[in-house]
């Protein structure tokens, strides 16, 4: 009889060394006993601890069953399972060509240390087809969708399926896993958003500013002027930093402040003075934080803010005499320029998951957290006292959202936005690639699991009395500037030249689509449906999926995907669930061809108005080069 758990064990070591490391570790027989057949697919595993088998008759006739009541998910690229059973079921899945991924999630590590002596699961480990883990928390569902960035337009086919009856007795387990699944799934939709003006908005102010950008201190020289600090504090403007003002103002000679902008004018208030100011969005309404304080306030402080800032807000530091360190954001459309002095920053989407990134890149060994509250305070309040936009700036909605309260023992009221942000904070901090003492010293608000919770006059006791040394950020030279002012010119002609080109082959096969609809539309008037011509809807499915290519060439990819994934992600959410719907016979699958091809007609006209609207504000921006 064969045993695969050596190369088995030798593909989940690439792929997850804990899990492999746990595996190589398991005691045979202290709960379990394999209770075997002449058919190695028929073999039983026995609980003798609760004196009760797997499979309750024979397994290969209960696996055959199953795989049976599966055939509903036929066409699922992507399937997730809580339990392991003896592995015989997975081995018949991945068989399917359709499948990319099974993920299955087993509870008791010596089940599934028995499954992977029996069947060979090895090419599959290594090639991501299956993954197997013992447990799932938020993060690690996150990791599962960014891992494989096609399966989020899969999600609104989720579903976990329990193995079978024997694993209802992890139910609460069950329950917990699949509840990280739909957080994880929310914040994606949301992090992807439904409105394309902002994407383009960003592309537009992107590229009008890299000219100035390269005039200013690079990101690489802010991080290596940082190097070898203890103490980062964050300041944002949550309720509860107003309490936590005075205390700050005592250790500001010592700890580095990041400061995110609409706590600017607040420190201001209060004689306190950040070592650096951010600023990550495109919105106008953050260049008041900068408008309204005076202009002693900033002297010998940086303002780091990302390339896609709106002018108000760049010209309200300038007009102050701030000085501006620029770094990009990591989207495609940045990095195509490789200009990477600058970049990158602000993969979460608020100042304070940016300034967290520029800690981490700096390599402190201690970041304090303070007035990130998450959450409405107990009077309503959504801000500090002393915020520009006033501390009620954000009113509680109808839809209520609730978070683990800071300190644990109850919930907080939060929105959907800060919610995101939490996620983001937290997989930042659970993907900090050194040992970092992160203390969440707010006292008030959501937790933020991950972070030490501890007072701030505890947290700040820990902060070398040293007096820190100034922030003294050097500038470009010359030829360094001109040499990236030609390459940006460059890029933008071949970013305009290769939109062009797609956007016609897209508009040609969106006007062959449309034409073909109207011609169904009319034969289904005319009660006529017999006479639908399949060879020329099979011409333009074949089409259609050649224009889906353009998505794995790198540079369509680079240039068009974080803007157009605005116009056309929820419309292939509803494309995926018509993909994966199984059909029985010819004219249940001609009828699952007509409907994809009705939903591609609006699919391929806003992929099409989308790249339009890309090079529009790519050569908007060019023109404000000319006006500068």
């Amino acid at each position: 009889m064969n045993n695969f758990f050596e190369s088995n064990l030798a593909s989940i070591a690439i792929k997850n060394p804990n899990l492999a490391l746990k595996l190589q570790a398991v005691i045979p027989n202290q709960k379990y006993e394999v209770f075997m057949s002449d058919d190695i697919a028929n073999y039983n595993i026995i609980d003798k601890q609760n004196t009760v088998a797997l499979f309750a008759t024979q397994p290969l006739e209960e696996t055959m069953k199953r795989f049976e009541t599966l055939g509903e998910y036929a066409y699922y690229p992507y399937l997730y399972f809580y339990g392991m059973g003896n592995g015989v079921l997975y081995k018949l899945l991945l068989d399917q060509e359709i499948r990319r991924r099974i993920v299955v999630i087993e509870p008791e590590l010596e089940i599934l240390f028995i499954a992977i002596h029996f069947i060979d699961f090895s090419q599959e480990i290594l090639d991501g087809k299956l993954v197997l883990c013992e447990s799932l928390d938020d993060q690690g569902v996150a990791w599962l969708f960014e891992n494989d960035k096609h399966s989020k337009f899969y999600v609104k086919t989720y579903m976990l399926e329990i193995f079978n009856a024997y694993y209802e007795r992890y139910r609460d387990d069950f329950l917990r896993i699949n509840q990280s699944f739909i957080r994880a799934i929310e914040h994606l939709v949301v992090a992807v958003g439904n409105d394309a003006k902002d994407a383009i908005i960003g592309i537009k102010h992107h590229i009008a500013n890299l000219p100035e950008t390269i005039q200013t201190p690079t990101l690489i020289d802010l991080v290596l002027k940082l190097k070898n600090r203890d103490t980062a504090i964050i300041v944002s403007t949550g309720p509860s930093l107003y309490k936590q003002l005075p205390l700050l103002k005592q250790v500001a000679q010592y700890a580095t402040i990041f400061c995110i902008d609409a706590s600017f004018p607040i420190l201001y208030q209060h004689g306190i003075k950040p070592d650096i100011v951010l600023s990550l969005e495109r919105v106008e309404a953050t260049a008041k934080f900068y408008e309204e304080t005076p202009k002693e306030a900033f002297e010998g402080v940086i303002f780091a803010i990302t390339s896609i800032v709106h002018p108000r807000l760049k010209k309200a530091i300038e007009s102050k005499g701030g000085l501006i360190q620029y770094s990009y954001r990591p989207f495609g459309y940045t990095t195509f320029f490789e200009i990477h002095e600058y970049g990158y920053l602000g993969i979460g989407m608020s100042a304070a998951n940016m300034a967290y990134e520029l800690i981490v890149h700096s390599r402190f060994k201690r970041c304090i957290i303070i007035g990130q509250d998450l959450a409405f305070g107990e009077d309503g309040s959504s801000h500090s006292e002393g915020a520009i936009y006033g501390k009620n700036e954000i009113k509680p909605k109808g839809q209520k959202v609730y978070v683990t309260k800071y300190g644990g023992g109850g919930k907080v009221e939060s929105t959907q936005v800060w919610q995101m942000f939490l996620n983001f904070y937290e997989r930042d901090i659970a993907n900090t690639p050194y040992p970092i003492e992160v203390i969440n010293a707010t006292e008030g608000g959501a937790r933020i699991e991950g972070c030490l919770e501890i007072p701030f006059r505890e947290a700040i006791s820990r902060i070398s009395q040293d007096v820190k040394p100034p922030l003294i950020l050097e500038f470009p030279k010359e030829e360094m500037h001109h040499k990236y002012l030609g390459l940006i010119k460059e890029k933008c002609d071949t970013w305009l030249k290769e939109g062009k080109k797609k956007q016609k082959q897209i508009e040609k096969v969106f006007l062959k689509v449309a034409k073909f609809c109207e011609e169904l539309e009319q034969l289904n008037e005319q009660k006529q449906l017999e006479h639908i011509d399949y060879k020329k809807m099979d011409v333009l499915s074949q089409e259609i999926e050649k224009i889906k290519l353009f998505f794995k060439e790198p540079i369509f990819h680079t240039l068009f995907v974080d803007a157009l994934q605005s116009y056309i992600f929820h419309q292939e959410l509803d494309i995926a669930r018509v993909l994966v719907r199984n059909t029985h016979d010819e004219m249940q699958r001609r009828a699952k061809q007509i409907e994809l091809i009705f939903l591609h007609k609006y699919w391929l006209f806003s992929l099409a108005g989308g790249i339009a609207n890309v090079l529009e504000a790519v050569k908007l921006a060019k023109k404000e080069w000319r006006k500068k």
